[in-house]
């Protein structure tokens, strides 16, 4: 059976507006689903009602804009091709309103995704002798040691709390521990164990990059450019540093 809209250029404001408020019967709302796929201004003119319904004074608006000039059917015509336009702008108005927000709500988890490596600490880096000598008597460590290396961020904070609560002076652990509660997604935690690690002789540089990245995660990004500016930085983070500060005032 042919739809009643099938031979129809578009359908009429009134047909959208009836659509929308699902007023149609279902046999009606078909045909109108069955134009919509194969007509894009009538697509783009539903989903801008559908953001944007028309109230009494958008339609007092439309009025205003008539030609009185055209003969009636032209009129129409033309009604209709304006309004499918201007809802099609709407929609797109609305879609990059909407991504721009999108945008600027995951700014920061982006900048946080481009500077964050899992720190390394002296504990990754001991061989042989030196590592089963640092290691001895350490289940808990060498268990989040071997977790964190594979990226189990969450398992590797498990055990190195428990290895803190017999070990509360191990800052490297300690800093493992920051480490992986931002892989976890955890800042929060991660600034408040940073915070304590101040007052240790922890180095300085793993301590305030972390503790930027932890603001910066967190979506304070002005706190993690003063924390970038609390020490000076060498070498390769030094260059890192300055990018990311770069990144934060764009």
């Amino acid at each position: 059976m042919k739809s009643f809209f099938k031979e129809r250029p578009c359908l009429s404001e009134r047909e959208l507006q009836r659509y929308v408020s699902h007023e149609l019967s279902p046999r009606q709302a078909h045909g109108v689903e069955a134009h919509l796929l194969d007509c894009p201004l009538c697509a783009a003119a539903v989903e801008g009602f559908t953001m944007h319904p028309f109230s009494a004074e958008d339609e007092a608006a439309l009025k205003e804009l008539e030609i009185e000039e055209m003969p009636p059917r032209r009129q129409r015509a033309f009604g209709r091709i304006w309004l499918n336009r201007a809802a099609a702008v709407l929609l797109i108005l609305a879609g990059t309103y909407a991504f721009w927000q999108y945008r600027e709500a995951t700014r920061h988890q982006a900048i946080f995704a481009a500077y964050y490596d899992p720190l390394q600490p002296d504990y990754l880096n001991l061989r042989g002798a030196a590592a089963a000598n640092a290691l001895s008597g350490k289940p808990e460590l060498q268990a989040a040691l071997k977790l964190y290396k594979d990226g189990d961020y969450e398992g590797s904070i498990v055990f190195l709390e428990r290895h803190l609560n017999d070990y509360p002076q191990d800052i490297q652990a300690s800093l493992l521990l920051a480490s992986a509660l931002l892989g976890e997604w955890q800042p929060e935690r991660a600034i408040h164990l940073l915070h304590q690690l101040e007052e240790t002789d922890v180095a300085a540089a793993d301590l305030y990059w972390l503790l930027a990245l932890a603001h910066i995660q967190n979506n304070e990004l002005g706190a993690a450019e003063r924390v970038l500016n609390q020490v000076k930085f060498q070498d390769s983070r030094a260059e890192r540093a300055a990018q990311l500060e770069m990144e934060l005032n764009p």
